[in-house]
């Protein structure tokens, strides 16, 4: 499946991403990318958008930020990188699920708490947020996974896992186990952009429709934004990464990305409604920062930093990367 280099200029280049408020305009082709033949690709699995850049199906893709660190700290793969194109982005406070008769936060220590998988960008930053702001270290709680290993990494402090397929009914499956209080708590997978800082959005929202004993224990909007203003962190979870060699193969490739990401932002904006236009703008006006705005600037880099830290403490990072070289093309810029 690899392709070298030297054939790369002359076919089209293959994206797979999800479809989502940040890629529809793309996925539909109502804003495609200047200057070059690119093909966005959204019926696709899970695990092909994490692995199949590595795996050589794909020139690109929306992978998680946590599995190209540790691709690229054990070296595996086609080599790729990163391009300052943020999506499913948004703070993971929200995304904590309890009982309402569970008791604090800080009753999770020594609990059973589920998450998707031990990388899920949301399960890392709701591991470091749970020992920064509660003192509950990774050690000290019974971490559980819905999925399987497959596309996963071991982890010293994982207790089982319950091997679900992907896919939401994997994660109501686990809902019922917690509102049975098989589980004390839940890492939920949903909950993106505005949606995670005022709550709503039809993953969470839905799962706590079905489930009313369940709840957000972190989810007022105004104590997430103190904590974003104290610690500058807006949780990166997907991002665009392209094989090295496309890259380098098709000079102003990452430009004409970044432009054309920015259009279909700017399209699926225009297109939420009343209510999401007021969220998005209360969301900017309350941060005082515009998390759709493709770049990698302080708050950026700084919650990458941030990650490798969460990373590093889970024992699952050894290498540490200077931003630059995970996002170089913004310095070639």
């Amino acid at each position: 499946d690899y392709t070298p280099a030297m054939s790369l200029e002359h076919q089209p280049i293959r994206i797979a991403i999800g479809d989502n408020l940040w890629t529809r305009a793309l996925v539909d082709g109502s804003v495609r990318v200047d200057d070059f033949a690119v093909e966005f690709h959204s019926k696709v699995t899970l695990p092909d958008r994490l692995h199949g850049v590595r795996e050589g199906k794909w020139h690109g893709s929306d992978g998680t930020l946590t599995d190209y660190l540790l691709e690229k700290d054990a070296g595996l793969g086609v080599p790729k990188v990163a391009l300052p194109i943020f999506m499913l982005g948004g703070f993971r406070q929200r995304t904590l699920l309890m009982r309402r008769d569970g008791g604090a936060v800080e009753n999770l220590k020594s609990r059973r708490v589920l998450m998707p998988r031990v990388l899920t960008p949301g399960a890392v930053y709701v591991r470091g947020l749970l020992a920064d702001e509660f003192g509950i270290g990774r050690e000290s709680v019974q971490w559980h996974t819905i999925h399987g290993a497959e596309e996963d990494a071991d982890w010293k402090w994982l207790k089982g896992r319950l091997s679900k397929p992907e896919g939401f009914e994997a994660v109501v499956a686990a809902a019922e186990m917690l509102s049975r209080a098989e589980f004390d708590g839940l890492i939920h997978p949903g909950g993106h952009g505005f949606f995670s800082l005022f709550g709503g959005d039809r993953m969470i929202g839905g799962t706590l429709k079905r489930f009313p004993d369940l709840c957000e224990p972190l989810g007022n909007a105004e104590t997430i934004a103190a904590w974003f203003k104290k610690t500058k962190i807006y949780p990166a979870v997907h991002g665009l990464q392209l094989r090295a060699d496309c890259l380098d193969a098709h000079p102003g490739l990452a430009d004409a990305l970044v432009d054309a990401f920015s259009r279909g932002w700017a399209a699926s904006e225009a297109r939420l409604d009343g209510h999401e236009r007021e969220l998005i703008e209360r969301e900017r006006s309350l941060l005082g920062f515009d998390p759709y705005r493709y770049e990698l600037g302080e708050v950026q880099r700084h919650t990458i930093e941030k990650l490798m830290d969460y990373l590093q403490a889970d024992g699952l990072l050894q290498r540490r990367f200077p931003v630059d070289e995970l996002f170089p093309f913004v310095s070639r810029r």
